[in-house]
């Protein structure tokens, strides 16, 4: 897909995400699924190879979204590949749906790991890339992590063995919007020189625009041998509704109202 058609993919998406108000059940986190949205479409438009409903195990690639609360773009960006269908997207946050607040594995619609606890989306992704390595498998696995979410002791462990074993068949993203549930990232535990600390642990690692389809698509093409990929993608948490953006009152809250008639004007709904 070229750039332009990615950029189309993304405000598909980010429509999406709000049409989701229709249906939620509740509350939900609305900054961090949107801030997340730009790389979605490149990994799902351009990147990752699972579209195929007959592609076997070992061909199919592995997405990880370890920041389970973005959900939301998740799915959206699994309608939008026709992945999962309209109706099926229409059942989240209703009782009995297995597409909940927070993803819950379900291989068959392309979700590939829980997200409720997080700090675990990296340590399954690196067992992946070891298995793809020892039986031969031709899948690449992509990480997604929070930047809040690598105040976590498990990730470092995993950056650590990653490093370590060289798995050079494995891709990192942390999306770095600045702001977790409690507060500014910088102010809870500093996530400053992270591009140093993961090159120190034995990553190829870039600081990119995560609002920029070019440069994402450029950057995940660039094939590294040797060692593991990191990709620090610096983004806007709420990004596309101008009320939401950098405003952490958007991190966990119920959009109705006039607020979502905001929204879906600013989306063009």
């Amino acid at each position: 897909m070229d750039i332009d058609n990615l950029k189309i993919l993304s405000g598909k998406i980010r429509r999406r995400i709000i049409q989701m108000a229709d249906y939620c059940g509740g509350d939900a986190h609305w900054g961090g699924a949107l801030s997340c949205t730009d790389i979605l479409a490149v990994l799902f438009g351009s990147y990752l190879n699972v579209s195929d409903p007959n592609l076997d195990f070992g061909k199919k690639d592995k997405f990880i979204l370890s920041k389970g609360q973005s959900a939301m773009a998740l799915y959206a960006a699994l309608a939008e590949c026709g992945i999962i269908t309209e109706d099926y997207l229409t059942t989240f946050q209703q009782n009995g749906s297995l597409l909940a607040e927070l993803a819950i594995m379900d291989e068959e619609h392309g979700i590939e790991c829980s997200g409720g606890s997080l700090g675990l989306g990296l340590s399954m992704g690196v067992g992946l890339a070891i298995l793809a390595k020892r039986k031969k498998y031709s899948y690449k696995t992509v990480v997604m992590l929070g930047d809040g979410e690598c105040n976590e002791g498990s990730v470092w462990e995993s950056i650590m063995l990653a490093g370590q074993m060289k798995l050079d068949n494995l891709k990192l993203i942390v999306d770095v919007n600045g702001l977790q549930s409690d507060g500014s990232t910088e102010n809870i535990i500093s996530n400053r020189n992270l591009k140093a600390r993961l090159e120190a642990f034995g990553w190829n690692t870039l600081e990119l625009d995560g609002h920029d389809p070019q440069e994402i698509k450029i950057a995940l093409n660039e094939e590294k041998q040797m060692k593991p990929q990191a990709f620090v993608m610096k983004t806007i948490k709420g990004k596309g509704i101008s009320f939401m953006e950098n405003n952490n009152d958007w991190h966990h809250k119920v959009l109705g109202g006039q607020w979502l008639a905001e929204a879906r004007k600013e989306v063009g709904l």
